[in-house]
């Protein structure tokens, strides 16, 4: 069977692209783009709704979608969407989710091939803990840790993505990384 990047490069001869090639660039970045939102956003509920409007807005776009970039031009809608849905967020008047319900919109996690009991435990206790403390970071320093940390983008994309310099984008990570340190030390701490 032929792959993504096959099906779509013999599909793309002098023609648009169409909706079985749609479907097929969904597939493939749906995961992504729904762990990049909930991230982003530490709201299970409203990160679905972020997945399916940028996917929305994706495929309202799709004939101008040009293979080699087509990860980087999702992950910026989709942040795009995000921070546009955090601004509006300052000016809700909704009362603060409970602690108990912000743990369980951050309980994504991939399953361990092995699992040792001990270390899942302590993995599962450590993931929860790292997520917690990204979703305190500012946006622009979440966005940029999410991004580089999480999803592996390269300075470069990044500043793509959030339309920023390089240079804007290694300070905001470095910076997002001295708030995480700073969040997490308390966890780290061995006491004697």
């Amino acid at each position: 069977m032929a792959n993504h990047q096959e099906i779509l490069d013999l599909s793309r001869v002098d023609s648009m692209p169409g909706e079985q090639d749609f479907v097929i660039f969904m597939q493939q970045n749906q995961e992504r783009v729904h762990r990049l939102a909930l991230y982003l956003l530490g709201n299970a509920e409203e990160a679905r709704d972020a997945t399916q409007e940028s996917f929305m807005k994706a495929w309202k776009k799709f004939e101008t979608l040009r293979i080699e970039t087509s990860q980087a031009w999702i992950t910026k809608i989709t942040v795009n969407l995000c921070l546009d849905w955090l601004r509006r967020r300052k000016f809700r008047t909704d009362f603060p989710e409970s602690e108990s319900e912000i743990q369980e919109d951050f309980e994504y996690r991939l399953p361990d091939p092995n699992p040792d009991p001990l270390e899942q435990c302590l993995s599962a206790e450590m993931q929860t803990k790292v997520t917690e403390a990204i979703s305190k970071l500012p946006a622009v320093y979440r966005s940029v840790v999410i991004l580089r940390d999480l999803e592996g983008l390269s300075y470069q994309e990044i500043a793509g993505v959030l339309n920023t310099r390089i240079s804007k984008v290694k300070s905001n990570l470095f910076r997002g990384r001295q708030k995480l340190k700073e969040i997490l030390r308390p966890f780290f701490e061995v006491s004697v």
